[in-house]
């Protein structure tokens, strides 16, 4: 029964621990996920991998864990000191004077180490992770090139400092244990060379030595699960700084969440006087643009690369937000009380389109728990993927691939099309989707944009060729920052 007992302890703790961890991770997915456009732009996605997956279950275990363990051992030796002192005072002293303060020195001479280890594993994990990512993701030009050495060498690189701090903090770990051995031996020398030189009470001397021993053998596995506790902590205090950054970006998102309201769009979204300029750059990107787009219309964007385009399209779906001027729907303006529902009746369908490791169901409805087979149908017709669905022995259920690799480019776009249509958005913005393809593949992808026409949606294609845009209302021409 005792030892059902204790695996039932167990198995909760172990499900707590792990409830806490995930909790921590939700957290933190959501807070990056918060952050600004501009922002979220400039962070490596290896940092954010590791803050979210790693990080959490780190500062569980050898933060939470660790103080708990701190606590419990410390009420341990204390008890175990306080009997010692009350039974013999003599033994008391021995044990204040050179177990304890001996053990404190220790942890604090490996303290500096510890947390240089820990900044060390925080550093070169991700930077391992982005090694390995990336050559991975360059598996056709690493062929190509025959430059496999090149990047095995560049992972190595990295990947020997992580290990080498990994290494390093378990040989840390093992340091207490072995220093705490050396003192109780010191110790016992100590009392012995007192017994010989300072009493002529043999006896006392001897019984002294036993029970220094005995109160060592109870007192050193404690002390060393505290020093290396403590060490825990030191090594992962930078996980504490990992979760907190950026915090202010969770609560802020957290307060508003709450706060949305509604935002109708039966007429039309208007650019005024908006001016745009990054925080590094001294000259607008956009500059006083004026721009009425009625509900139902299409119109095209045109001009070189780094005439605003894009930035523009970045101001209507609030990635961006303009030093001056304002977005109106409906004469309503856009902010960040009614940012998501905005965003809610927007698809957008850029060049490189994201697709998960998932079926080209999944990837149409996007998340959606209970998907609507109606509107799912409709959609994949409507973005002209019918025939190649049925044509399919899986059809809807077909596995897309790692970042759709057994897709073609138009497959993907359409894809992408689909989506957007199945969320039912009033708003389809075509940010360069056909760039990339071939001419004939961005004909087909232009017909099916093309047939949108009878479905009242509100079109913005961005294109470099005029052509892409034939079909417009009008077409708008950027030229440093202007219209």
């Amino acid at each position: 029964l005792k030892s059902a007992w204790g695996i039932f302890v167990s198995y909760l703790q172990t499900r707590l621990i792990a409830d806490m961890a995930l909790a921590i991770s939700r957290d933190q997915f959501f807070k990056y996920l918060s952050l600004p456009y501009p922002l979220f732009q400039n962070l490596k996605s290896n940092e954010i991998i590791r803050d979210i997956v790693t990080n959490p279950n780190s500062y569980i275990h050898w933060i939470i864990l660790s103080m708990i363990t701190v606590f419990t051992e410390s009420i341990i030796v204390l008890l175990i000191v306080t009997g010692i002192a009350i039974y013999n005072w003599k033994l008391f002293v021995f044990i204040s004077l050179i177990i304890i303060p001996a053990s404190a020195i220790v942890s604090r001479i490996i303290r500096k180490k510890t947390e240089d280890t820990g900044e060390g594993i925080n550093t070169y994990f991700p930077l391992s992770l982005a090694a390995a990512g990336q050559a991975i993701n360059g598996y056709t030009d690493i062929k190509l090139t025959r430059k496999e050495t090149y990047h095995i060498n560049r992972f190595s690189d990295v990947n020997k400092l992580y290990l080498w701090n990994a290494l390093k903090q378990i040989f840390m770990n093992n340091i207490p244990f072995r220093t705490n051995e050396v003192i109780a031996l010191l110790g016992m020398i100590v009392i012995l060379i007192y017994g010989l030189f300072f009493t002529e009470n043999r006896n006392e001397i001897i019984t002294i030595i036993g029970l220094f021993a005995a109160a060592s053998y109870r007192l050193m596995p404690s002390l060393t699960r505290i020093v290396n506790s403590l060490n825990f902590i030191n090594v992962n205090q930078v996980s504490i700084d990992n979760l907190n950054r950026y915090i202010e970006y969770f609560h802020a998102a957290n307060k508003n969440k709450h706060k949305q309201i509604p935002v109708a769009f039966n007429h039309s979204i208007e650019f005024r006087d908006i001016t745009f300029r990054f925080p590094d750059s001294a000259k607008p990107v956009l500059d006083n643009i004026n721009l009425k787009v009625k509900k139902g219309e299409r119109v095209g964007f045109i001009g070189k690369s780094g005439s605003g385009k894009t930035t523009l399209m970045n101001i209507l779906l609030r990635f961006y937000v303009q030093q001056s001027g304002q977005l109106l729907v409906d004469d309503t303006e856009i902010n960040e009380y009614n940012i998501n529902d905005w965003r809610s009746k927007i698809g957008y369908v850029k060049q490189d389109i994201f697709l998960m490791d998932a079926s080209i169901k999944d990837n149409i409805t996007f998340g959606d728990e209970q998907p609507d087979e109606n509107r799912l149908k409709t959609a994949i017709q409507q973005a002209s993927l019918s025939q190649w669905v049925d044509s399919l022995p899986d059809g809807v259920n077909t596995l897309v691939g790692e970042k759709g690799s057994r897709l073609s480019g138009g497959q993907k776009q359409r894809v992408g099309i689909a989506r957007s249509l199945y969320r039912n958005a009033d708003v389809l913005i075509f940010d360069e989707a056909t760039s990339a393809l071939d001419m004939a593949t961005e004909q087909e992808v232009t017909e099916a944009i093309d047939r949108l026409s009878n479905t009242n949606k509100t079109i913005f294609i961005i294109a470099h060729r005029i052509t892409t845009l034939k079909n417009c209302n009008r077409i708008y021409e950027l030229e440093n920052g202007s219209v």
